[in-house]
Parts: C-alpha cells; structure tokens; sequence
C-alpha cells in the first residue's frame, strides 16, 4: 500500500512535467498540432478514468473496512455483555457454594451423628450377641435349652423366648443395615453436590477465559482495520489528488485546442480573406484596365467618391427626388439614384472603407452598406449576389456584389445612396458626379412635383 502511495506521487510529479513540456509558447499552429493536442487530451481521459476507478475501489474498501469495524464493535459489546453475565454467575455461583458450606456442614455433622448412631448400634449388637451367647441362648445352645424346659408350658414359653430375642437381633441387624444405607447415601449427595458446583464454575470460568480471549482477538482485530484504513485512507486521497491533477490537465489541454482551434481558423478565415482581397483587387484592376481601354475618365467624382458601376455598362432609372412610385400609385420621393444595368455586372465600392451590413431585407434586397472615414457611408442595394460580409475592409473600386433585382424591385438595378454622418439624412449622389449628370442626364425625366425647387439635401 506504501508503495501505491509512491507511485501516485511520482505519478503528480510526472502530470506536472509534462504540463511544462507540451506547453509551448509560439508553437506553430497546424492541424497536427491540434490533433496531437486531441490525442494528448484522449490519453489524460484514459488515465482519469484508471483513476476514478482506484478512488471508487479504495472508497468501497474504506466503506468495506468500516462495516467490519462496526461488526466487531457489535461482537464486543455481545463479548462484554456475556462476559459480565458469566461474572455474574461466577459470583452467584460462589455465594451459592458459599450457602452450600452450612448445607455441607450440617450434612457433615447428619454423617457425624450417622456414624454414631452407626457405632452406637453396632456396640448394642455385640453386646446382645455377648449376653446371648453368655446366657446360653446363642444359636449354639438353642436346642439344648429348649430341652431342658420343665413342661410343655415351658418349652412354648421358650420358645417364644428364643423368638423373641431373635426378632431383635434381626431388628438391630437390619437398623444397623438402614443406617450405613443412609450414611452411604448422604455422603454420595453431599459428594455430588460438591462436584456439582465445583463443575459449573469451572465451566463459567472456562466460558469466562474463552469471552476474554475473543474479546482481546476482537479489539486486536479492530485496530488492525483502523491502521488498514487509515493507510487506505492514505491511498484514497493521493488517488483523488491525482484525479484532480488529471482533471486539471485535461482543462488546460482542452483549453490549449480550443485555442490552438481558434489561432487554425482564424488563420484559415486570414488566408481566405487574403485571397478573397486579392482576387477583388485582381478584379478591379482588370475592370479599370477595360475601362481605361475605353477611355471612362468619369468614373471618378468629387468628395473621392469613385463611380459603383462601370461607365460603359449602367443607364439612369431613376433620380434622386420625387418621382412616379413604380410599386404603386403616386408620387414618392426618391433619397438614391437607380442604375440600371444588366443582371450580374460588377457592383464596386464607391469609397474604402468598413462594411458594416452585408445582408438581405424585404425592401433593400441584398444590400451592402460601407462606413467611411469620414463618418459618411453608401448603401448599394437589390444584388444579386453579395461579395463581401459584415466586418471585412473594402478598397475603392473592390468589387463588392453583382447587380440583380432583389427586394422591393421591378428590374436589375442599383440602387445607390450616400448618407451623412448622421447615419439618416440622404445626399444626391449626383451632386458628386457632375461629369456622369452631364452624360446621363437624358437617361430619365426629372421631377419637381408640388410646385418646390429642387432640394440637395433630405
């Protein structure tokens, strides 16, 4: 058990080591370092649950070692019950032996006064016999002294005699025979008594040696399970220290994958992204290339605003201001410029900048919303298709969707705003494009409804 002992706290001392060792700052992050790290985490599982189950066996051990103590604790208190009963008879016993001394006394003294009366018969036997046999009436002389009778009354007369005397020997015969009976009788019963009591508390005092035995063998035994579970004890918790250890371990493994899971897919997200910039900036240039071929000097306005369509591919639908609403009947007011242009032409980021909606609405459509650094942002809107997410840096010119008609939209379009730093008020893109007004403005009539001058600002 000692040695167990040891082999748990070397056991500590090795999980420590190697929590030192396969924390490595700066590691390089790769699938197979996480999968090394998985396989880390699934090895410290496996010794965790060789663990748990020692820490269960020693605790049913523990749980096994109190029940017997508890059992032989219960034997004890049956042992000294019975060995102060056994006392109890022992005493009880003597103080009847004790009683019995008078008893045995006045038996003594009945076989004393037997034995004379045992003497005193005997000695009046041998003095009938004398006086029989002096006065010539003994066994020998009885016909003799029946001859000698005078008369018949005489002869009767002795016989009667001679009977007389020989009923009286039979009775002293048979008086001295009942008495040594009875002396022979009470010397048996004082004899059985005697061994009797003498056998009974030897038995007690064997009984009593045997409890005392067993009682020392039971209290022996019990602290010999005390210092068995006091050494299980031991045992126990070195095991759950190790479980802990290992526990802890296990944490600060999952949480290195977690992390080293994190650190591959945001570098995964990174190479992706770098790829997604590069392939848009390929784009864009390819798209000012063709333009440049073309000769598209308008696409650039003031404020550094770039035009969000390619020059050559776009006509105006709509102006900003009121206009017939193409949903239903009426006038609206119009806060953006509609582009139309055909389905899937390249939709491109009129300022750089952070995008900070890339989603779908039930009137926008998908629809993508850039922040600027100067607090103003553009909203493109009705794509067919997004190119970018929420949260990505876009460069003037990215491509950052393709035209569609998503949304509230009768046809594919663009729909294009710039919105002051209010984040609500809505400007006249065209106020920034004079060059593309010029060129475009036959495209769509124009309205100013309800007899107001032309507004800039809404």
């Amino acid at each position: 058990m000692k040695k167990l002992i040891k082999t748990l706290s070397l056991m500590l001392a090795l999980l420590t080591a190697f929590s030192v060792l396969t924390a490595i700052p700066g590691a390089a992050v790769t699938n197979d370092a996480i999968k090394a790290k998985q396989n880390e985490i699934s090895g410290l599982k496996a010794l965790l649950k060789e663990q748990s189950a020692a820490s269960e066996a020693a605790r049913k051990k523990i749980e096994n070692i109190k029940n017997d103590i508890e059992n032989t604790e219960n034997d004890v208190a049956d042992l000294i019950t019975r060995i102060d009963v056994l006392n109890d008879g022992i005493l009880t016993t003597e103080d009847l032996i004790a009683a019995y001394d008078g008893y045995i006394e006045l038996k003594e003294e009945e076989i004393r006064q037997t034995e004379e009366e045992i003497a005193a018969q005997e000695a009046s036997l041998i003095e009938f016999l004398r006086y029989d046999y002096e006065s010539g009436s003994s066994a020998f002389k009885t016909i003799e002294f029946l001859l000698e009778s005078a008369s018949l009354s005489d002869f009767l007369s002795n016989i009667h005699y001679i009977g007389t005397l020989m009923d009286y020997q039979e009775h002293l015969m048979q008086g001295l025979e009942n008495t040594d009976t009875k002396y022979e009788g009470q010397k048996y019963d004082l004899n059985v008594t005697q061994n009797e009591q003498r056998e009974y508390v030897e038995s007690l005092k064997e009984q009593l040696e045997e409890s005392e035995k067993l009682k020392a063998d039971a209290i022996l035994y019990i602290a010999k399970l005390e210092d068995d579970q006091k050494e299980i004890n031991s045992v126990l918790e070195a095991s759950e220290d190790a479980e802990k250890a290992l526990a802890a371990q296990i944490a600060k493994a999952q949480k290195e994958e977690a992390e080293l899971v994190k650190q591959e897919e945001e570098r995964i997200r990174r190479e992706k992204e770098e790829k997604e910039r590069q392939e848009r900036e390929a784009r864009a240039r390819a798209e000012e290339a063709a333009r440049q071929a073309a000769g598209n000097t308008s696409k650039y306005g003031s404020g550094g605003y770039m035009w969000p369509l390619p020059m050559n591919q776009f006509r105006v639908s709509g102006w900003f201001g009121y206009e017939p609403n193409p949903l239903k009947a009426g006038i609206r007011f119009h806060k953006a410029v509609d582009l139309a242009a055909n389905r899937g032409v390249t939709i491109l980021a009129s300022k750089a900048g952070k995008v900070i909606k890339a989603q779908y609405s039930s009137s926008y459509g998908n629809h993508v919303v850039i922040l600027h650094s100067d607090g103003y942002s553009t909203l493109y809107a009705h794509a067919s298709k997004l190119l970018v997410k929420a949260g990505d840096m876009v460069e003037q010119g990215e491509t950052i969707a393709l035209v569609g008609t998503t949304g509230a939209s009768t046809g594919n379009h663009l729909h294009f705003e710039i919105i002051l730093p209010d984040g609500k008020t809505k400007q006249d893109p065209m106020d920034y494009f004079p060059d593309v007004y010029k060129a475009h403005k036959n495209d769509a009539p124009r309205y100013d409804d309800m007899n107001s001058p032309r507004k800039h600002f809404y």
